[in-house]
C-alpha cells in the first residue's frame, strides 16, 4: 500500500492489474470525466447526474487542486483515482474513497466507468484496493456504499468485496419520474 501511495504522490500512475492503472485525479483528467457523465446509460443511477458541466468542474477541479498540492507534499491527497488503459491511456472510469460526513474513521466508496469498460471486473478490483487503503491507511473502521436498489451491477460488486447489506430506504431517489429505493452496504475492519 505504501508502494502505491509514493508513487501516486509523484504523479506516477500505479497498476491496478496488467491491463489498468490508477492516477490521483487532475484537471487535465476532468473533460474525460465530463464526457463519461454525459452519457445516459452512465449517469442511469447517479443522482447528481445529468447535469450542467460547470457543475462538474465545480465538483471535480477542487479534487484535482487538492492532488496537486499533494504532489508537491503541501497535503494529504483525496484518494480520488482516475482509471486509464494501461495499453491505451483509454479513459476507463474512476473511483473513491472518501470521508463520511464528520464522523471519525468512516469512509464511503463509489465508482463510475465509462460503458465501454463495464463488465470487466474494473469495479470490484479497484473497490478491494479501496477497502485495503481505507482500513490500512486511513485507519477506518467502518467503510460503505450505496446504490439504487435496482442497481444490480453495483450491488454484486459489494457483495464481491465482502460488504454486506445493512439498510433500505423506501422512495429515495427521485427516478424515471418517480421515486427508486436506495440501498446501503458496509464492512467494518
Amino acid at each position: 500500500m505504501e508502494i502505491m501511495i509514493h508513487k501516486l504522490l509523484q504523479g506516477i500512475p500505479y497498476p491496478l492489474d496488467d491491463n489498468y492503472q490508477l492516477s490521483l485525479i487532475t484537471k487535465a483528467d476532468i473533460d474525460d470525466l465530463v464526457m463519461m457523465l454525459q452519457d445516459d446509460e452512465v449517469t442511469e443511477y447517479l443522482w447528481f447526474a445529468p447535469a450542467p458541466e460547470q457543475f462538474y468542474w465545480e465538483y471535480f477541479a477542487p479534487m484535482a487542486e487538492q492532488n496537486a498540492m499533494a504532489i508537491k507534499g503541501e497535503c494529504e491527497p483525496l484518494m480520488a483515482l482516475i482509471i486509464r488503459d494501461t495499453h491505451t491511456r483509454a479513459f476507463a472510469g474512476m473511483a473513491a474513497i472518501i470521508p463520511m460526513g464528520m464522523i471519525p474513521g468512516v469512509y464511503e466508496i463509489g465508482y463510475q466507468l465509462d460503458r465501454s469498460f463495464w463488465g470487466k471486473g474494473l469495479a470490484t478490483r479497484v473497490s478491494r484496493l479501496l477497502l485495503r487503503y481505507g482500513f490500512e491507511h486511513l485507519n477506518a473502521h467502518k467503510i460503505v456504499a450505496d446504490c439504487y436498489a435496482s442497481n444490480k451491477g453495483s450491488e454484486r460488486v459489494m457483495q464481491k468485496i465482502g460488504m454486506t447489506k445493512e439498510g433500505h430506504q423506501k422512495d429515495f431517489y427521485p427516478y424515471r419520474g418517480g421515486l427508486e429505493d436506495r440501498i446501503h452496504y458496509g464492512i467494518s475492519k
